[in-house]
């Protein structure tokens, strides 16, 4: 950018809000220089933006003064490439490089740890945590006569602190006491996320980031992805006892999309309005287990009658049916042999058989789209009752009235 005027518009275009710092070329700031007491308002001065324009390096104030703008600096590429990996939506994000490694520009939407160095598990620093108090040049040269240079000249992303990933190669900077009660002050959400309270669903998360756990790894696995994710909730759910707020459904959604963007094929919109009804529809938690919740109320409920059975393990199955139906809504639902028979105490053969069974007397039947395969080795869906008769269906498939479908049902066949 030959025109210091257009290079100054150009750095506020990526950057936002930003307290600009005027150094000589080379330089790295004079800390003779009191700029802490600079504000963002300076900017407007006439005479600021001159000092600006004939700067042969140009420093970014971070922190609040810039609205909440922080840098990651990373020293080698190998830690760069291992925090992008895990923040792949972050790899859009300004990143700015000298010498060796980068710094990646991020603005938080919230509370955020002070300034501090990075480590390693070993203890050794691998780069810094640049926030309050602290600059990052933009422009310039840098003192080994390196020019820096844009690495992604894309604008900054706002996020929530909370929803930055750090790789095991990088420990996460440490918040003080102070800084965290401030952020819970300030915004009681930081990028969707709760930062306050006893019981939140970002605590019940834990410290495992199981969000990342349940985000797809390859293309089109996001419909399976976001609905691990809406179960994943419902169990955070159960741990609070209370279910989750709009802005917490938020901060588990930022975070999916944070490991998930480069598989994407839709908008961000499409699919959280995927996630939405994922979770509306999800009715248990990912580390519940359907069929065993399913077993365990039919202990609570008399045993159904089955014609013809007298063996209490075929009423128990029958039974479990009959929950699994309640439990998914009246939507099918999956029995797999195996865990059956380890439930009731039956070998897996004997339960396949006594699904056909059930099948036989309408207590179940499979599911729309299902067939079962004679020696397949895969459980089918079902759903509970008896099959509706093919002219029953095939009236309600094109849209008949019920009294019409009562005349095409009870209709005489015609001899040919």
């Amino acid at each position: 950018m030959s025109d210091s005027s257009d290079r100054i518009s150009h750095l506020l275009g990526l950057l936002g809000p930003a307290l600009l710092l005027p150094w000589p070329p080379g330089s790295k700031g004079d800390y003779s220089v009191k700029w802490g007491r600079l504000r963002l308002t300076d900017m407007e001065r006439e005479g600021y933006r001159a000092e600006l324009q004939r700067a042969g390096n140009i420093g970014v104030a971070l922190g609040a003064v810039s609205h909440g703008l922080v840098t990651i600096d990373l020293d080698e590429d190998s830690y760069v490439i291992a925090f992008l990996a895990v923040n792949p939506l972050l790899n859009n994000t300004l990143r700015t490089r000298a010498a060796r490694g980068c710094n990646i520009w991020v603005r938080c939407s919230g509370g955020y740890p002070p300034s501090q160095r990075l480590k390693n598990a070993s203890g050794s620093d691998v780069g810094e945590w640049r926030a309050d108090g602290n600059q990052t040049i933009i422009s310039g040269t840098h003192p080994e006569g390196l020019p820096y240079q844009f690495v992604v000249e894309h604008p900054v992303i706002t996020i929530g602190y909370d929803a930055i990933i750090w790789p095991e190669s990088v420990l996460p900077p440490r918040a003080t006491e102070s800084k965290r009660v401030k952020g819970v002050v300030e915004n009681n959400v930081v990028g969707g996320g709760v930062c306050g309270g006893e019981d939140t669903l970002v605590k019940a998360l834990g410290t495992r980031d199981l969000i990342a756990q349940v985000a797809p790894t390859g293309f089109r696995q996001n419909n399976a992805s976001l609905f691990k994710l809406g179960r994943l909730v419902i169990s955070c759910e159960n741990t609070i006892g209370r279910q989750a707020t709009t802005a917490e459904l938020q901060f588990v959604f930022d975070r999916w999309c944070l490991c998930s963007r480069p598989f994407w094929r839709h908008t961000r919109e499409d699919y959280w309005a995927e996630f939405l009804e994922a979770y509306h529809y999800a009715r248990f938690g990912l580390d519940e287990d359907p069929i065993q919740v399913a077993y365990s109320r039919t202990r609570a409920v008399p045993l159904p009658v089955v014609a013809g059975f007298t063996d209490e393990r075929v009423r128990v199955l029958a039974a479990i049916c009959g929950e699994m139906h309640r439990l998914v809504g009246g939507n099918s639902f999956f029995l797999p042999t195996r865990k059956l028979g380890q439930l009731i105490g039956a070998d897996w053969s004997s339960v396949a058989r006594w699904l056909v069974g059930l099948e036989t007397l309408g207590v179940i039947h499979l599911a729309p789209g299902e067939v079962r395969r004679r020696g397949g080795s895969r459980s089918p869906h079902y759903r509970y009752g008896p099959r509706a008769p093919k002219t029953e269906a095939l009236a309600v498939g094109i849209g008949l009235a019920p009294s019409q479908r009562s005349a095409l049902t009870d209709a005489p066949i015609k001899p040919r």
